[in-house]
């Protein structure tokens, strides 16, 4: 099919387009073209004595039409150096010169590739899941030595099972954005990367679980950070030992009545608050003909109160007179009270500062679907993906009253329209340094 009357359909001003014959190739569209310039100067020594030497016919690939797969076929002639003898072809600047591809195709697979599965794009594109993942992980490179560390000021620490390993994730809390994915969580990666923060005696507060090498590479890194340990895994603890006391129980009694107890296995793990009419009446049934369970539910609760006290004071007081009960009525529960005495500083510095790691542990959700997604992604794959896969950033920033974190958004449609609102440089690191949790949870990595 004849296109000279459509030269600009292609939009690539370098090449004139001869025809455009269609299914040809293995291509929907396959536009032959040929140079508007030749190049006229060595790439080699940089002589202007160069003549024609030849022609040449080259296949590239370019972005979709209409979602058609879409190719160019280049004629064109190869050049001879009189000077120096080399032989070269002409050179295009929207060709990429390292593969059969135009740079715009090159473009359009980086940003893809942080928000789509690579077997996605690859689907699209008709190319190997291979060639995306090479331009993908030279794009994160390219990312990464641009990216812009800073120290926030309370730092989230956790990990994520990705892949049959264990990495570490660290998260602003304040900004709610995933700043950091560590190949590993051991005390050495962890310290190293601490040390690598600007100003880290910014970082004033560090969440995290009761995992001993990270609160040793903090004490040591951050000695004047207040580390607090995350409520949810506190009473995640006695949720734990109330599930085992449980399972023991019924391992003494017949089928029918272990059938019972376990019928009550969810009610037991929830708060008595939000217990319905009819769970306490299921309660109070099991309740009348196993006493202990029932003094294992309450000390349960007793325990999770402790978080509603409102200062640090009433909170060990309240948790010294939960321990004394348990000491002479309900030994089972007395591991908790070894971890609890453990671990006293930083489960008790909550009430002094009271922030949780729910931010990393929301990431970490996101960041496993993702990793789901790509079906064995590597470990520098999905931490680009996580971290660069934003169409734009949405400033999320966080206040707390006391003990109940309220959530307050300034959103933009653009970089430029949301980068326009921000006046402390600090906050256009931030900007642009992390991942928004929000737009993880929307699939758009």
């Amino acid at each position: 099919m004849l296109i000279n009357h459509n030269q600009n359909m292609l939009c690539l001003d370098e090449f004139d387009i001869l025809e455009l014959r269609e299914n040809a190739d293995e291509c929907d569209y396959l536009f032959v073209v040929s140079p508007k310039i030749e190049t006229k100067i060595c790439t080699k020594c940089g002589s202007c004595n160069v003549v024609n030497y030849g022609r040449y016919t080259k296949l590239v690939r370019d972005i979709n039409i209409n979602e058609h797969y879409t190719a160019l076929k280049i004629r064109g002639h190869k050049h001879l150096c009189k000077d120096c003898g080399s032989i070269f072809v002409d050179r295009f600047n929207t060709l990429d010169l390292c593969s059969k591809m135009t740079n715009r195709l090159r473009c359009k697979i980086q940003q893809l590739s942080l928000t789509k599965p690579f077997k996605h794009i690859a689907r699209e594109y008709k190319l190997s899941v291979t060639t995306i993942e090479k331009i993908a992980l030279a794009y994160i490179r390219e990312k990464d030595s641009q990216h812009i560390m800073y120290s926030p000021e309370v730092l989230g620490i956790d990990e994520a099972h990705l892949n049959g390993s264990i990495r570490c994730v660290l998260t602003d809390i304040n900004e709610h954005l995933l700043f950091e994915m560590l190949p590993k969580r051991d005390k050495q990666t962890v310290m190293n990367y601490l040390d690598s923060l600007p100003d880290s005696n910014n970082i004033k507060v560090v969440t995290m679980d009761m995992y001993r090498p990270y609160r040793e590479a903090v004490y040591e890194c951050l000695p004047d950070a207040a580390i607090v340990i995350d409520r949810f895994h506190v009473v995640k603890l006695i949720n734990d030992v109330l599930s085992d006391y449980r399972k023991t129980l019924c391992k003494q009694l017949p089928a029918a009545e272990k059938k019972e107890i376990n019928s009550v296995q969810k009610v037991l793990n929830a708060n008595r608050k939000d217990l319905t009419a009819n769970q306490n009446k299921k309660l109070g049934y099991i309740y009348s003909k196993y006493p202990e369970l029932k003094m294992a539910y309450d000390l349960k609760e007793e325990f999770r109160e402790i978080y509603e006290c409102t200062n640090r004071r009433a909170a060990v007081l309240k948790y010294t007179k939960w321990s004394r009960k348990v000491k002479q009525n309900f030994s089972p529960y007395i591991s908790i009270t070894e971890t609890v005495n453990r671990w006293s500083l930083e489960i008790f510095n909550y009430f002094d500062h009271p922030y949780t790691n729910g931010v990393t542990e929301a990431i970490n959700g996101c960041i496993k679907a993702i990793a789901r997604d790509g079906k064995g992604y590597s470990f520098e794959i999905l931490r680009g993906k996580v971290l660069y896969g934003q169409a734009y950033k949405t400033k999320a920033i966080f206040s707390y009253n006391k003990f109940s974190p309220t959530i307050h958004y300034v959103t933009g449609p653009s970089t430029c329209s949301t980068l326009n609102m921000i006046q402390n440089p600090m906050d256009l690191y931030k900007q642009i340094s992390g991942a928004d949790i929000d737009r993880l949870k929307l699939g758009l990595f």
